[in-house]
């Protein structure tokens, strides 16, 4: 099987515990089993909200050097995607070809350029909060709060420069306040169904249906809590009901796999990445090979080959 990956926090992970990328404690431990033979890996950098201003920026930096040296040190293993023509070519050399994003807005410390520094050390994807205030705007904990004056400009510099606009923790009214502002197709890296766990957090069929409408596409997330309203019952048959819905909504070519490892509790039966493959022969069982293979991978592949 092929795996395309739209977000983890492995990077953050690794660097708070003092650990490299190879270590069995991780959720995406390197190398990858090659029962996978394609993966792409979304490695975010997240910022929490408590870091706020110059520190946020500063944090960012630390994490994308410990990113840096982690490619330097392991570079049989996984290299960083630059071009779209990248992720062809490192994944045929069997390495995980690594994409660079960010987690939390809040690294820009409310400064508009920093953006072309992001461009710079090649972060493809950024979501604009985490769950709560930053320069940008609000996140999906208030959820009638959007945009600040500071996020209108970001998401339009963004679509500028084609870095792509991340929905996911965004409150409603931040939603909303992206699509009345930018035309651009937009992801929700790891956000799920509130037709079918009604968390906050998870996107409305309305909001599914409009990045849908734009080209953009929505990653599974593998969380417990969003997956289902009673943590302590979710399952993989909870991840089925999410990616049958968005079937049902016309997301043929929008649903891919955003797991959020080393972020979160997830799911039983998928706990480390070496276990998806678990997940893969549920989906091809329940959807057909061809659908199993634009959500594990050929959605994602065309969406960031269209856009990096």
């Amino acid at each position: 099987m092929d795996f395309f990956d739209l977000h983890c926090d492995t990077i953050t992970s690794a660097m708070q515990r003092s650990v490299d990328m190879t270590h069995g404690y991780l959720d995406i431990s390197l190398p990858v089993n090659r029962e996978i033979v394609r993966h792409c890996q979304c490695f975010a950098i997240f910022c929490p909200d408590t870091i706020k201003g110059e520190d946020a920026f500063n944090y960012y930096t630390m994490a994308k050097h410990y990113f840096r040296d982690q490619l330097a040190e392991y570079p049989q293993y996984f290299e960083q995607v630059n071009t779209a023509a990248d992720i062809e070519k490192i994944t045929k050399s069997g390495k995980t070809a690594a994409i660079l994003t960010v987690e939390g807005g809040r690294v820009l410390g409310g400064k508009i350029g920093r953006l072309e520094k992001l461009r710079e050390d090649g972060v493809k994807m950024m979501t604009l909060t985490w769950n709560g205030e930053n320069e940008i705007g609000k996140g999906s904990v208030e959820q009638g709060f959007g945009l600040k004056p500071f996020g209108i400009e970001v998401i339009k510099e963004m679509e500028r420069m084609k870095m792509i606009i991340d929905v996911s923790h965004l409150s409603d009214a931040g939603f909303e306040d992206v699509i009345k502002n930018v035309g651009c197709a937009v992801a929700a890296s790891h956000s799920n169904l509130r037709s079918i766990c009604g968390h906050r957090r998870n996107l409305t069929d309305e909001y599914f249906k409009e990045i849908i409408h734009r080209g953009g596409i929505v990653g599974i997330n593998f969380y417990k809590g969003f997956l289902n309203e009673n943590e302590e019952r979710a399952s993989l048959d909870d991840i089925v009901k999410h990616v049958e819905k968005m079937l049902l909504l016309g997301g043929e070519n929008t649903v891919c796999m955003g797991s959020d490892y080393d972020g979160c509790d997830v799911v039983d039966g998928i706990k480390k990445l070496n276990d998806v493959t678990k997940l893969y022969n549920i989906i091809t069982k329940e959807f057909g090979e061809n659908l199993a293979e634009k959500i594990f991978w050929k959605n994602a592949n065309r969406f960031f080959a269209e856009r990096i």
